[in-house]
């Protein structure tokens, strides 16, 4: 059986919203641009189709500025900028 394929930018918003905004390194000045702005700078080296299986692979194994480590709930500084609770009710 094969996977969908899905277009790159697509796999890029994906990744960056399932990924990037949870990892403990995204800076939270400029909301994680940086990381936004180097995944697309990878849009030329890829083809224009990928599985999100395969997308993840080449990201974490193929470039050397993304390894996320997932941030704690209790951490999150847009959750705190807002007002909503930190812990588990």
């Amino acid at each position: 059986m094969s996977k969908n394929k899905a277009k790159i930018d697509h796999l890029i918003n994906w990744y960056y919203g399932n990924f990037c905004a949870k990892c403990a390194f995204i800076d939270m000045e400029n909301h994680g641009k940086d990381c936004y702005d180097k995944l697309h700078s990878l849009k030329e080296s890829l083809p224009e189709e990928m599985t999100h299986k395969e997308f993840i692979s080449f990201v974490r194994n193929g470039t050397t500025f993304c390894k996320p480590i997932p941030r704690e709930f209790d951490e999150c500084q847009i959750c705190k900028a807002l007002g909503v609770p930190q812990g588990r009710w």
